[in-house]
Formats: C-alpha cells, structure tokens, sequence
C-alpha cells in the first residue's frame, strides 16, 4: 500500500472530518462520547521491533493511527537495545507538529525498556506547554518487576518531582504508566498513588484472565482511571495474534467501556502495522464497526 493510498484509507476511516481551529485544520471530528473517542494507538520509532519480529516495518505513528482511524496517539521513546533501528531523536516540538490532527497526544519520559533520560524529560515538559493536543505523560515499562530494591525507573521522589513540574506548566495533564498483569502483586502503591491512569497489559496467555485481573486492579487502585491496552502480535512467536484472542480482549475491553469499567483501549502498535498480520486488519475493521457506537 502507498502512503498516498494510505492516508486516503485513514481519512475515509475517521468519516466526518471537521475544522475546529486554525491550530488543527485537519482533526478528524470524533464526537465526545462514541466509543472511538475512547480508543488510542501505542507507537515507537518506526522498525524498532525488528530484533523480535525480523520483518523491517517502515510504518510511522501517524499513518498507523489513521490506518486504525483512531484519534488518539501515545508516542513511546525505543529502548537503547531497539534505538540502533531508530528513535525519537529531539526537539520533540518537530514531531509533535505533524501529530496535530489528533485529538489526544501523550509522550512518554520512560520508554519501551525503562528508558529514561534527563534532557528528554526536558523535552517533554516543554512540549507539554506548547502543543495544543498535549494530554498526558506515559511511563512505560516503568515497573521493574522486583519487590525490594529498584522497584521503578524512578524513586517515589523522583516521580513527585516530575509530577509537580509538570502541573505547574499544565495542572490538568494526567501521568499513564504501564502496569504488567504478573506486577499486580508487586508493593506498587507508594508509586501508584501518583498516577492517574493505569494502562493494564498482557500477553496471550493473559488473556484467559482478564476478568480476574481487572477485578484484582480495581481493588488495588479503585479510583483510578483505567485502560486496557491490546496487543495486536504474539511478539513470543513473532506472529499476529490470533483472531480468537483479538476479539475476546476488544469485545471485553468495549463491554467494560460501557460498563464505566474502563476508560480507553489501546492498541500496539505501529512497528507490527505494515507486516501483513492479519490481526492488524481484523482491528481497523472492528473499529470501523464499533467506533461511532455512543457510550452516553
């Protein structure tokens, strides 16, 4: 598929375009309380999972969000093992300019791996004063995974710091951070306490257990805003994730969008987008088909 031909599919999925401001000329007019207007695209440099798939992708962020039709973008630095296939590299301010069309833009300050770095954070508390669809600051791959220790990227205080310059610059910005299933039992709430939205994610074997896994997060974090982020790759075998799976975590993840359960999903992401799997196609269909659905 060329570019052309896919920024013509990605505007004929977002149906309805609009112009709302001279700032953002091309938004796609997605109406507050649909189920698309609750939907996200998860996104790395472009090619950055070669080392599990060994398939070059080439697709960026943009033009895997408008594949999806999706009006959502959260955009999240490559680990320092997958940034000899490519990066983010600053000013940010650049990127950020061509993701004006979205409605919601969140940047990560942790990124895929943990990665963390002090003039990016920089960056990214400068963007979150200056671009008009900024909307909240991602960390990913955030949690170690160890009880005691180095228990996150950053120390509690470290997070507090960062917290309190960004609401400084914008009080009304949330912090996401990644949270694994198998962390759920981990002692996470020190942490926790200064995050808005908890993005829930999970392998396939996971997937059998999402009931029981949101129910343990509610009960965790029971006044914290949700989302459940589906992987669109079985990145163990390098593989689509089969159709069974993708739709028993979107058909649960849009039941609990109407239930109040959760408030997002989020789907990963553009490096897998272009390869041919099958489970990229099944997802921008069932958006299609769902999206304009109304939650209130």
């Amino acid at each position: 598929m060329k570019r052309r031909e896919l920024f013509q599919l990605g505007a004929a999925a977002v149906a309805g375009l609009a112009v709302q401001d001279k700032v953002s000329a091309q938004y796609p007019k997605v109406l507050d309380g649909t189920v698309r207007d609750r939907f996200w695209t998860f996104n790395c440099p472009p090619n950055t999972d070669f080392g599990p798939l060994k398939r070059r992708s080439l697709i960026t962020p943009a033009e895997f969000t408008f594949l999806l039709g999706v009006p959502n973008i959260i955009m999240v630095q490559a680990s320092t093992g997958e940034s000899k296939y490519g990066r983010f590299e600053p000013p940010f301010e650049q990127y950020a300019l061509a993701l004006r069309p979205f409605k919601r833009l969140v940047w990560s300050v942790v990124g895929s791996g943990g990665f963390n770095d002090p003039k990016e954070t920089e960056e990214v508390l400068a963007l979150a004063a200056k671009a008009p669809n900024f909307a909240g600051i991602m960390l990913d791959d955030f949690f170690t995974g160890k009880a005691e220790g180095k228990r996150a990227q950053f120390t509690v205080d470290e997070l507090k710091g960062v917290r309190s310059r960004l609401r400084e610059k914008r009080p009304d910005l949330p912090f996401f951070v990644t949270v694994y299933y198998r962390q759920l039992d981990l002692p996470l709430k020190d942490y926790l306490d200064l995050i808005d939205i908890v993005t829930l994610w999970g392998g396939p074997s996971d997937l059998q257990n999402l009931e029981a896994n949101l129910a343990k997060v509610e009960k965790l974090v029971p006044r914290h805003r949700k989302m459940l982020g589906c992987y669109l790759v079985d990145y163990g075998k390098a593989t689509g994730l089969p159709i069974p799976l993708m739709e028993l975590q979107c058909e649960t993840g849009l039941r609990w969008l109407k239930q109040g359960r959760i408030e997002g999903m989020i789907f990963l992401g553009n490096t897998s987008g272009d390869l041919g799997f099958e489970s990229v196609d099944w997802a921008r269909e069932w958006i299609a088909k769902v999206g304009d659905t109304r939650l209130t």
